[in-house]
């Protein structure tokens, strides 16, 4: 069976049991008849439905297998604001949300518009205000400036759905789907030297004025980032 099929399947089983949740008694007991008659059919367990429940979306970030801490810092505060879990796929190097429910395309939606945005803001706060730093002393304010900035969303993303905490269904999904997770190396630029109270704060105040809109359409082996 295809994934597409499996996955059409167990929406059709989840739909037959929230059916047997009807008021009409006899209505209710053909629907969980007939969800436990593909189960068996198909060998589908009781596991097997929960975790149907838990899905994915992916969102490009910048494809490389160290993405930068003010990336990471940006992929937590999606997931935390979101309820989901972050992994990176191994050969897209794309980031991959997991969650329950419409979670996962509203975080890979989320990230996806922040991180251009983000991309964006650095290379203007680079280009206005660190334009006479050298190249090294530049990526280390320009990092806090986008730490902080990431950090500053975080309300923002918030507003796209209500507040949920992470299922212990994703976990379970996780182990399942990917048992092989390895923990991610991140790249920060050098502390030598690094006094950025300015940039930190600066960081902070773009961060918060930034817009983001809830209009979601179709977002389109791993390493763990949260």
């Amino acid at each position: 069976m295809s994934d597409d099929s499996r996955k059409e399947l167990l929406a059709r089983i989840r739909k037959c049991l929230a059916l047997g949740k009807s008021a009409n008694e006899n209505e209710a007991a053909a629907a969980i008849a007939k969800a436990r008659a593909l189960m068996d059919a198909h060998g589908i367990s009781d596991d097997d439905i929960a975790l149907s429940e838990v899905g994915e979306a992916e969102a490009r970030g910048s494809r490389t297998q160290r993405p930068p801490l003010w990336e990471e810092a940006l992929c937590g505060t999606v997931r935390h604001a979101l309820g989901c879990r972050v992994i990176l796929h191994a050969h897209t190097l794309d980031r991959v949300y997991v969650g329950k429910g419409a979670a996962p395309d509203v975080a890979a939606y989320a990230f996806a518009v922040l991180f251009r945005k983000l991309k964006a803001a650095r290379a203007e706060y680079v280009r206005t205000t660190l334009r006479r730093c050298g190249p090294a002393r530049k990526r280390q304010r320009a990092d806090v400036f986008c730490e902080a900035w990431a950090s500053a969303v975080y309300a923002q993303v918030r507003r796209l759905m209500p507040k949920q905490e992470i299922d212990p269904l994703v976990g379970q999904y996780l182990a399942r789907t990917y048992p092989n997770l390895v923990t991610v190396d991140v790249r920060a630029a050098s502390q030598k030297g690094r006094s950025t109270d300015d940039d930190y704060w600066r960081g902070a105040s773009a961060g918060s004025k930034v817009e983001l809109h809830g209009a979601v359409g179709g977002v389109g082996p791993a390493g763990l980032l949260g």
